[in-house]
């Protein structure tokens, strides 16, 4: 058996759960698990907000919770590179915002582009140590309607009430916009 080969295997896919859950806190505001995503010592690029992970996060959660419905992340393709307890990774992702009716029109905002994020592993766990999110596009267009307001899916949640918690087993950390 490749023992290397298999770490790499290991560490990817810790990675891709690492990404996974700063989207998660994000979306589901979430303050705590996405802080939990960063190193002490880390740093954001976020466009106009540039600062230390763990603040970031708490910034960007209480400002979505403030002026936005719904946040949403799909993440796309990473591309990782793992040496020892430092790697770095490229993912691509689409962030997508909505904004509550403002002259009786909702707004839909996008972006699209990639995270350049380097990665430190402490005590056996990957965090975030410094991030520049790239912008490749972004738009915003009036909400006209929802063809699917009325069909019977579960709708989107923030907080412990959202349906992703049960279905991981997980409890929402908590943060003061929820309380």
């Amino acid at each position: 058996m490749d023992h290397p080969r298999l770490q790499e295997l290991l560490d990817h896919h810790d990675i891709r759960q690492l990404l996974a859950s700063y989207c998660h806190g994000c979306d589901r505001g979430d303050e705590v698990e996405m802080a939990s995503t960063y190193s002490d010592d880390s740093w954001d690029d976020h466009g106009p907000r540039k600062m230390p992970g763990k603040p970031f996060s708490i910034e960007t959660v209480g400002e979505a919770l403030e002026t936005t419905t719904l946040v949403s992340h799909q993440l796309g393709q990473s591309l990782i590179r793992v040496n020892g307890d430092e790697a770095g990774a490229e993912t691509y992702f689409i962030a997508t915002l909505m904004y509550p009716p403002k002259d009786g029109v909702e707004t839909l905002n996008q972006l699209g582009g990639r995270y350049a994020d380097r990665l430190v592993r402490e005590d056996g766990k990957w965090l975030i140590k410094s991030r520049i999110c790239i912008r490749e596009w972004s738009c915003s267009q009036p909400v006209a309607g929802d063809f699917l307001a009325t069909a019977g899916f579960v709708e989107t949640r923030r907080g412990q009430a959202d349906a992703s918690y049960a279905a991981l087993g997980m409890t929402h950390s908590g943060n003061p916009w929820l309380e």
